[in-house]
């Protein structure tokens, strides 16, 4: 991926008490995949319904997600590829624009979630052809991509077209042709996540109304224009799994500053759709719109951050590129603006009992540099700790409270940071920041922009 990062360890954490069995899993910032886990995962609380959320009729489509950021350290979804519509998984990842999985056959693959794709059993399957033939032997004749990841895992394959619908059966959304990548051969972490592949959504290298002749996902789901109203899409992160909207976004999660769900119907009060698209937007919603400028990839542009309300950098330049992706687990910052980050939240500490927490000392499998607490009483959580912000360059404002970039780590007692020092000068903003938010990346060519709401995201644990 085009920003590198420090490579670091993912959680091991027990789930409800049962036995977890697997490795360590390795987390890398840009492509963040978790060991191959032998784990038990419960069901759905009671009472929770796997219902269509969709909304043909306003042009809105949805995808259940799945994921966890201690257990899997990705968030993923499903597609359905072919006239078969076979069912593949699909980390989502905002920071890539490879769409691709495994094939029946792959000689180098993992074994992962789902079978293997299998290019047979689907009439719509069609090799891309290439028109290049300089091709190296390994491909065999076809339109072939190797990709290499910074942490130094590479998939390679072959180029092809073919119908998918996103989301499972019983979303019901329709086939739009699209073109995916057939894995050949994956190695380290490809080769042990548990997700068959992966989805990237990020934007093509120019904009996404140019005439690429490589076009992203993102691209070929926006052409459905009879399905897809709006060239805009949402991913809401709960603490285990949420939801990915194409089209619009759905406001009915979305809290006021109060905690109180928000007035989300659109301008048509006759309306009973909870969805907002350009054609329908909403008012009132709680929604925090930032400049967004989405070239390949989505940058946002903070220009300070408060702890407490008090500054910790205010800068445009302490924070470098800054982009959003949800293919990295933690939040990244440049080492000057990370390590001020860190002084500051002691020093706070230290003037405010502590924030009812003991310094802990690393906790196994973190990486250098970050820290963890000890709470004294494990039943309020880290409440006493203060709320971070960061400040963009339009005046909006987004708070991170201490439940975000504070995770528990296994023992319910220890709590451990969620951003870490990037030793370039760049801010990623990953999973950390973006969890329990409606984050709306409205692509709309004439004024994009980045929509920020605190949401209850839904909780989707087995599909």
């Amino acid at each position: 991926r085009g920003f590198p990062g420090p490579a670091l360890p993912a959680v091991h954490e027990p789930l409800m008490g049962l036995p977890c069995l697997g490795q360590w899993a390795n987390v890398w910032p840009w492509l963040l995949i978790e060991a191959h886990w032998g784990c038990f995962v419960p069901a759905v609380a009671a009472g929770k319904t796997h219902v269509n959320s969709s909304d043909p009729a306003n042009g809105v489509e949805s995808a259940w997600l799945y994921g966890n950021i201690n257990r899997y350290a990705y968030y993923f979804a499903d597609l359905r590829i072919g006239s078969s519509a076979q069912r593949v998984s699909v980390i989502v990842d905002t920071g890539s624009r490879l769409v691709g999985f495994p094939c029946k056959g792959c000689p180098k693959c993992g074994h992962h979630i789902d079978p293997a794709f299998d290019t047979e059993s689907s009439e719509s399957f069609k090799w891309l052809p290439c028109g290049v033939a300089s091709n190296p032997a390994w491909c065999e004749g076809h339109c072939c991509y190797s990709e290499t990841y910074s942490e130094g895992s590479t998939i390679r394959g072959f180029w092809f077209n073919d119908m998918v619908q996103l989301g499972d059966s019983f979303t019901r959304t329709p086939p739009v042709q699209a073109r995916m990548g057939c894995h050949r051969a994956e190695n380290k972490l490809f080769y042990t996540q548990r997700a068959n592949g992966i989805m990237g959504l990020a934007p093509s290298y120019s904009s996404l109304g140019s005439n690429s002749s490589r076009p992203t996902f993102l691209q070929d789901l926006f052409r459905d224009k009879p399905h897809v109203s709006s060239e805009m899409f949402s991913i809401c992160l709960a603490t285990w799994g949420g939801k990915l909207t194409v089209g619009g976004y759905d406001c009915s999660r979305h809290v006021n500053p109060q905690g109180l769900s928000a007035n989300c119907r659109s301008h048509n009060s006759m309306s009973t759709s909870d969805h907002c698209t350009l054609q329908r937007p909403c008012h009132n919603d709680g929604t925090k719109w930032i400049r967004m400028r989405a070239t390949h990839y989505y940058f946002v542009f903070p220009k300070a951050m408060l702890l407490d309300g008090k500054d910790v950098a205010r800068n445009k330049r302490a924070f470098g590129v800054t982009i959003i992706d949800s293919g990295t687990t933690y939040t990244y910052f440049p080492g000057p603006v990370f390590r001020n980050l860190q002084a500051s939240l002691r020093s706070y500490c230290q003037e405010h009992q502590g924030c009812g927490a003991q310094i802990q000392n690393t906790a196994v499998g973190m990486a250098a540099g970050s820290a963890c607490w000890r709470l004294l009483d494990s039943t309020v959580g880290p409440q006493f700790f203060p709320t971070l912000a960061l400040e963009f360059d339009d005046g909006q404002r987004i708070d991170w409270p201490p439940h975000r970039y504070l995770h528990r780590r296994g023992d319910p007692n220890v709590w451990c940071q969620t951003f870490m020092e990037n030793d370039l000068d760049q801010t990623v903003l990953g999973i950390s920041w973006m969890i329990h938010k409606d984050i709306i990346f409205d692509l709309t060519p004439s004024h994009q922009r980045l929509g920020v709401a605190e949401a209850h995201c839904p909780d989707h644990i087995h599909r």
